[in-house]
């Protein structure tokens, strides 16, 4: 997303937009897609003649169930507080002085990356197989004892009288 400098004065650009980024820079991450992001802020000079970047960031992850691997939609928000100094101005990562730009795309991403959850599933989900052959899914408050350690329970409890 490219914000042109010259529209900032003494007045903060007030923004307001709905954006995509490009799937690049979510390839290597567990999304499998993010729907809309719509973004909202300000961005002004500061005192210093630093870019302030006050923006809010709301939309929706498209995840894989980590139950039931399929789709699942998450929605986040994440607010973006930035200061870009007048010397990282002239870095060409994010502005290009031709033209007088600067591309938040990236710092937009690496706050939206952090929103990204380790694992999501839809609660909602009752049809879930929780046994198999060998293996069984254990609920938080089940409390099974390993059958090796079944006698070793029975001493404890012993000791307890």
């Amino acid at each position: 997303m490219l914000i042109d400098l010259s529209k900032i004065t003494h007045n903060p650009l007030s923004i307001d937009e709905k954006i995509t980024l490009d799937k690049e820079l979510y390839q290597n991450a567990s999304i499998l897609d993010i729907k809309e992001i719509h973004l909202t802020g300000e961005i002004v000079y500061d005192y210093e003649d630093n870019l302030a970047l006050n923006l809010l960031a709301k939309g929706t992850f498209i995840l894989k169930d980590s139950l039931t691997l399929e789709p699942l939609d998450y929605p986040f928000s994440c607010e973006i507080e930035e200061i870009i100094e007048g010397n990282e101005l002239k870095n060409p990562k994010f502005y290009e002085k031709s033209k007088n730009t600067l591309d938040i795309s990236e710092i937009l991403w690496e706050n939206i990356v952090l929103e990204i959850p380790i694992s999501a599933t839809n609660h909602t989900v009752e049809e879930i197989k929780s046994c198999g052959d060998g293996w069984e899914l254990l609920k938080e408050n089940d409390e099974k004892i390993d059958p090796r350690l079944a006698k070793l329970k029975e001493l404890l409890d012993e000791g307890k009288e």
